[in-house]
């Protein structure tokens, strides 16, 4: 959706806008994520964690959208260092081993969006979207000069459904919700210490994102996204031993950005 630019007549929008000039527009954005990973045994014990500050990791987004109905793509990138606090093989006690991991994310999502008016209620939106997407996440834990360092790489599929609330702050801009659901298809990890797959299952999320959007003329947005992001990772399989142990993932994103309409 467009807002209209800041010298422009008042008029009537939605969370990014009521009146639309163009079919698609494509933001670009700058993120920086907050990491909350746990892992835990059978009885809920903590076994390592992954965390970090605004600022460590850093990346990118790029999306297209609709402005009415359409197929839209999204796109991510990440990167940077969290710290690490577990155990090892010897000695499992959580905090008996610290390091610092080396993160990769990258997310793709495509699939359909449809923007549904709510007229008796002013000029407030409803976006619906349901699409599918693909996540991994590269987790690279350092070694220390008593402890070999390993990488983990999950991915896995996902079916996405989601559906937001849009409104208008003012003229040149407005505020909204969007949350969407998340089932994960074909979820692994793999390890290169000893060359393991694990098949993870019961793998879900969901992620809310809160948008502040502004008009800075007929074809330009300013925009400031924060996002939070969940997702349940169960136990996997064993193999050769070993197995993957029930996670969680709770991270925070922040994004600013340009959107172009075309």
């Amino acid at each position: 959706m467009r807002i209209r630019p800041l010298l422009a007549l008042p008029i009537s929008l939605a969370l990014s806008g009521s009146v639309y000039a163009s079919s698609y527009s494509l933001s670009i954005s700058a993120d920086t994520t907050r990491f909350d990973y746990a892992e835990t045994d059978s009885a809920g014990q903590l076994l390592d964690t992954e965390k970090n500050s605004f600022g460590d990791i850093a990346g990118f987004t790029l999306s297209l959208d609709p402005a009415y109905s359409g197929f839209y793509l999204t796109t991510s990138y990440s990167s940077g260092e969290t710290d690490y606090v577990g155990g090892t093989n010897l000695d499992p006690t959580y905090g008996s081993f610290r390091t610092t991991t080396d993160n990769t994310i990258v997310d793709y999502s495509a699939g359909f969006k449809s923007i549904i008016p709510l007229d008796r209620y002013g000029e407030v939106e409803m976006p619906f979207k349901i699409g599918l997407g693909y996540r991994e996440w590269s987790r690279d834990i350092r070694s220390r000069l008593d402890v070999l360092g390993y990488e983990e790489i999950y991915d896995w599929g996902y079916f996405d459904i989601g559906l937001g609330l849009h409104f208008p702050l003012s003229p040149v801009s407005s505020l909204g919700i969007d949350a969407s659901y998340r089932k994960a298809f074909n979820a692994q990890m793999r390890e290169n210490l000893y060359g393991s797959t694990f098949d993870l299952n019961n793998v879900y999320g969901y992620k809310i994102t809160v948008p502040l959007e502004v008009a800075l003329s007929e074809s330009v947005n300013l925009f400031f996204h924060y996002h939070y992001e969940y997702w349940n990772i169960g136990a996997s399989n064993t193999v050769g031993g070993y197995y993957e142990p029930d996670s969680e993932t709770k991270n925070q994103t922040l994004s600013a950005g340009l959107r172009f309409w075309f």
